[in-house]
C-alpha cells in the first residue's frame, strides 16, 4: 500500500469517527494504527488527526457552556412559579392566571380591578395592584386605599398581613409627593420599611400597588 492510499485510507477512518463522534463515550480514548504509513508520512498524518481531535473536543465544551448559559437564564426556576398560591383564596376566584408574565389578573366589579404578581427571572416580585376607574385622593381617601391594602395582604400569606394593618392602623405611613400625580408611601416599621414599596398615581384614574422584591 502506498502513501497516497494510506493517508486516503486514514482520512476515511477520520472522517468516519466524526460523523459518528456523537455516540463516542467523553474521554473513551481512539485508537488509530498508523503502521502502514510511511515516516516521512507519518508525522503530518498524526498531526492532522490531533488537530481534528481538538477541535471535537473545543466544539463539544463550547456546546456544554452555552447549554449551561441557557440553563441559567433566570436566576429563579420560573417553571416553579404557579398560581397554587391563588387558588383557595375563595374571595379571589375567577382570576385569569398569565404563566408567562406570572400576574393574575382579577375584576372585583364595575368599578374595580386587581392585578397579583408572584415570580420572576433575575428579581422575584409579590405585588398587588389595585386599578379604579375613577380619580381618588391619596390625602382625601386614604381609609378607602389602604383599607384595600390590609385587605389584600391579610389574603395573601406571602405579605406580612398582620404587621401592614397594625401600622396602617397606628397611622404609621409616611406618604411622600413626586410630583401632581404621583406619590409614593413608607411603613414607618424596621422591617416593612426596608422591605416593602408602595406607588400611587392618578392621572386619567387611580392605580397603586403593594409590593417587594428580593434577588
Amino acid at each position: 500500500m502506498n502513501s497516497k492510499t494510506t493517508i486516503l485510507s486514514m482520512s476515511f477512518f477520520v472522517l468516519l469517527y466524526f460523523c459518528c463522534k456523537d455516540s463516542v463515550v467523553e474521554n473513551e480514548s481512539v485508537k488509530i494504527s498508523i503502521e502502514t504509513v510511511k515516516p516521512e508520512d507519518s508525522k503530518k498524518l498524526v498531526d492532522y488527526l490531533l488537530t481534528q481531535i481538538d477541535t471535537v473536543q473545543i466544539e463539544n465544551i463550547e456546546a456544554k457552556s452555552s447549554a449551561k448559559l441557557v440553563n441559567q437564564d433566570c436566576y429563579f426556576d420560573q417553571s416553579t412559579q404557579t398560581d397554587d398560591f391563588l387558588s383557595d383564596i375563595e374571595d379571589l376566584e375567577g382570576y385569569n392566571w398569565n404563566h408567562e408574565t406570572k400576574i393574575a389578573e382579577i375584576v372585583l366589579n364595575d368599578h374595580w380591578s386587581l392585578n397579583i404578581k408572584r415570580g420572576g427571572c433575575d428579581d422575584f416580585e409579590m405585588s398587588a395592584s389595585f386599578m379604579y376607574d375613577g380619580i381618588l385622593d391619596i390625602e382625601k381617601d386614604k381609609k378607602q386605599i389602604f383599607d384595600k391594602v390590609i385587605w389584600i395582604t391579610s389574603l395573601l400569606k406571602d405579605f406580612d398581613g398582620n404587621d401592614i394593618k397594625r401600622v396602617i392602623e397606628e397611622d404609621k405611613v409616611s406618604i411622600t409627593k413626586r410630583d401632581e400625580f404621583n406619590y409614593h408611601a413608607n411603613f414607618m416599621d424596621e422591617k416593612l420599611y426596608e422591605l416593602y414599596y408602595f406607588n400611587f398615581n392618578n392621572e386619567g384614574r387611580t392605580n397603586f400597588e403593594i409590593g417587594y422584591y428580593y434577588n
